[in-house]
Formats: structure tokens, sequence, C-alpha cells
């Protein structure tokens, strides 16, 4: 793969766990929340209106008026596939954000997927050059073709056989320096993703380094995760209530599990949570809480060893 395609590839997978990130109920059939995500996060605004008996969701230009803040209060819509050339109002469409002014999650996951790639590339590239751990030189083209023939079939698995002398007197061996650092590369490759997944609400305290992280550390993860997260459900909801009010419809929509970590008891956790080492943990049973050995029991199984002993003891005796 070319860096073209690697760059497209980590883009894809970043948006489509940015896409996950709420899930919807009661839309109409015509408008699928995927398509809704999509545009949002894409675009980062859409509106949502009834066009010939159909609901819809459609890009717009502003249109109308414009207020003193440059705002516009009409939206253009220019759909060929609906044949739809309309201009709407907020008296027929809600205008719907993916944040209070509109930004789209576009150049955030042009950025890291432009990261991610250059990083794959040069763990690629890391991987590659493992491979030389010398350079050979020959004197003419019939000790190269010797030499490329007596690798071949060292590759092939075959015994090489130098035929002559004059063949090792050609050939000049130069060693290379080791260069395998793949433990900082694969280290910055899972930092990039840490923090985009960061950035969307999904804590990720980056394994690596978890030890590492500090109180003053985790106190800033837990505030700084939340206000973008929170802004897009907020700009949902509103842009919903809206909706309902309008079309006479009972659309919801919330955080999917992946982003309700957040809730814990019925709150969001605070700076205070995000200190308890066992807030993210996957590990094993001991660590979700499952009861551990009475102490007594483990006390009578080691007050039982010495009486094996003894009776073992007898019996040798005997």
């Amino acid at each position: 793969m070319d860096k073209k395609q690697i760059n497209k590839a980590v883009r894809d997978y970043l948006f489509a766990t940015a896409m996950t990130m709420f899930k919807y109920d009661g839309l109409p059939d015509n408008v699928r929340p995927e398509d809704l995500e999509r545009m949002l996060l894409e675009n980062g605004e859409l509106i949502f209106t009834k066009w010939n008996d159909e609901y819809y969701i459609f890009q717009f230009t502003g249109a109308g008026k414009q207020n003193y803040l440059g705002q516009w209060d009409s939206y253009q819509v220019n759909n060929p596939y609906v044949n739809c050339n309309q201009v709407f109002t907020d008296k027929d469409a809600v205008k719907v954000r993916n944040t209070d002014n509109s930004v789209s999650l576009s150049g955030m996951l042009d950025m890291y997927s432009e990261l991610l790639s250059e990083s794959y590339i040069t763990l690629n590239m890391s991987d590659v050059n493992a491979r030389l751990s010398f350079l050979i030189s020959a004197g003419d083209n019939a000790t190269k073709a010797s030499a490329e023939l007596f690798l071949k079939q060292v590759y092939d698995g075959k015994q090489g056989i130098i035929g002559s002398q004059p063949l090792l007197e050609s050939l000049s061996v130069n060693p290379l320096a080791e260069h395998r650092d793949f433990q900082s590369v694969i280290e910055l490759n899972k930092f990039y993703y840490s923090d985009f997944f960061q950035k969307i609400g999904l804590t990720n305290l980056y394994n690596n380094v978890h030890d590492r992280i500090s109180a003053t550390e985790t106190e800033f993860t837990a505030t700084s995760i939340y206000p973008f997260v929170d802004n897009m459900k907020k700009n949902r909801e509103k842009a919903v209530e809206k909706i309902n009010e309008l079309f006479g419809l009972n659309v919801t929509v919330e955080f999917t599990s992946s982003w309700d970590y957040r809730l814990k008891n019925g709150r969001n956790l605070t700076e205070q949570d995000f200190k308890d080492p066992d807030l993210f943990s996957t590990g094993s049973s001991e660590q979700a809480g499952e009861p551990e050995e009475p102490e007594a029991a483990g006390e009578t199984e080691q007050a039982g060893e010495p009486e094996t002993n003894k009776e073992t003891e007898n019996e040798d005796n005997n």
C-alpha cells in the first residue's frame, strides 16, 4: 500500500469509530441515523425537513437575510436527486449542528490520519530495514550475478557454495549499524490513536504509559474530554426537541454504550474517579471485583500442610 491508501484506510477507521458515538430512536424510515451522523461529522451541519410528503436531511447554503452576526435566516437546498430546489426557513425545517459553531470532525480526522499513516510507514520501513545487517558490493557484473545467486540459494533454504577464490576477493561486505527501535514507533502510533480517542470522548489512558500517568494528567483528562462531546450531544438533543415539536415526531438521541462509561451510578465521572486505578481495568476476574478467598480458608490450608508432612515422615519411619 502507498501512503495515500494507508491514509485513507486509517481515516476510514477513525471516522467509523466516531460514527458510533450516538444512537437514535424514532427517526422516520427515510432518514437513516448513519446518514445523519455522516453529514454532521463531515459537514458540521444540515437541515431536517419534509419535502413531497417525505422526511429528508439536506445540505444547504445560507439564504434570505443576514443578521448583524452575518447569520442567514433561510436555507437554500439544491438537490437534483429528489428534485428539490427550495428555500426553507425555521417554520418548515430544523437546522441541526454538530457543535455550537457547526464545526465538523473533518480537520481532526485529516490530521490524525496523516500522523498515523506516517507512523505506519515508519514502522514498515523499520521492519524492512531490520533485514539489512550488511551491504555487499561487487567489483564486476559477473561477481554481482554470482553473489545474487548465492544469496538466493540461502533465502530458498539451499546450501550456498562459492566456487572460486577470486569471487571472494572481489566481494566486499560492509556491516550496517542496527536501527531497530520498533518500540518507540509503536508507542508513538498508540499515542496518536489514544489522543484521537480522547478528543472524541473515549478515554484511553494509553496502556504502555499507564503506570507513568500522574494524578495531574488524569485530572486533565477528566476535565478535557467532556466539553467537546457533551457539546455535540447538546446540539443533537436541542435539534431533536425542535424536530419533535415541529413535525410531531418522537425522536430521541443518546450516547452509545462505548461513551456511557462516563456515567457511574447515574452521574458523570469526576476527577477523583479518574484516580481510581481500576476505572478502566479490563483485566482478570479479580480486577473485575470477584470476591477473594476468605483468609481463614487460606490459613486452614496452610495449617494442614505440616500434618501432611508429618504423616509422610511416619510412613518413612515405618
